[in-house]
């Protein structure tokens, strides 16, 4: 294996609870990073007092929360190596992700490779359902082109990344990934990859709260209809009680009445943050 230096960004808000985690498990690689960037987008917590406590990392502070499009534009504009990869500030990774990332980046460098991520934290019953229905990996083997590619650990080279001119910056918490994954794909130049043997695992501990915002913004933020409007208040909450619907049912199924329990609660109050998403729009 060449030895190919590789530079990693991590963008950070409020990441005080994992973001030590995070750093250690990116110094502790097999393969070590020849560069460590994180970004702390105007934390208003104690993550960039954190931060400081390392060495030999690069600390970038936004004056502003400008969101996660621009963050993963700044992390790789910045990056001295033409080899990129980024993860989340909750993820921790295995000691070889990179070793094997970089095993797979030697035989097609025109390809972004994503890892496999799994929840660490499933005491928890709302992680446990997250991890039920939003998991964020395509399963135990590699695939070629799959749906797209999950933010949370990838790899790229910057030529990618030049030819789509960068992420959308007007995705500021998510479906910045998916949409950078699909123009790959449109573009039959590059390639996107699954890497089942490059594992992470996610520390992010949610209760009904903290889930319930998580999923509508993955959902609202990513629905094909942007603008806030009756119509599309109208159209995603009929979408989402089809989502309830079939996730009852097979919960019911099994017999699992606290996920039935789960699904409902976060149906509702999906329904009242989409609403009050539209008011706070229109005024």
């Amino acid at each position: 294996m060449s030895l190919v230096k590789v530079s990693i960004y991590i963008p950070a808000f409020n990441a005080e609870k994992t973001i030590k985690k995070t750093i250690i498990s990116v110094q502790n690689q097999s393969y070590k990073f020849d560069e460590i960037i994180i970004i702390d987008d105007n934390s208003n917590d104690s993550t960039n007092k954190i931060l400081k406590e390392f060495k030999d990392i690069k600390i970038i502070k936004n004056e502003t929360n400008r969101g996660l499009g621009y963050n993963r534009n700044l992390g790789i504009k910045l990056s001295q190596n033409d080899i990129v990869a980024s993860i989340d500030a909750d993820v921790v990774l295995d000691p070889k992700w990179l070793e094997i990332m970089i095993q797979n980046f030697e035989k097609n460098n025109e390809t972004m490779f994503g890892g496999k991520m799994t929840e660490k934290l499933l005491i928890n019953k709302f992680n446990k359902w997250r991890a039920k229905y939003y998991s964020q990996n395509w399963g135990d083997k590699d695939v070629d082109n799959p749906p797209f590619l999950y933010g949370c650990n990838t790899i790229q080279h910057k030529s990618v990344w030049k030819f789509l001119n960068g992420y959308n910056e007007k995705l500021l918490t998510n479906g910045e990934d998916i949409d950078y994954s699909k123009r790959i794909q449109k573009s039959q130049k590059f390639k996107i990859k699954y890497c089942s043997k490059a594992l992470s695992e996610h520390l992010q501990d949610d209760d009904l709260d903290t889930l319930s915002k998580r999923i509508w913004r993955y959902h609202s933020f990513g629905y094909k209809i942007k603008e806030p409007s009756v119509y599309k208040t109208i159209k995603i909450s009929i979408k989402q009680f089809k989502f309830f619907l079939n996730r009852s049912i097979k919960d019911l199924i099994k017999l699992d009445f606290e996920f039935i329990y789960i699904n409902f609660l976060v149906f509702i109050k999906f329904i009242l943050l989409e609403h009050r998403y539209y008011k706070n729009y229109k005024k």
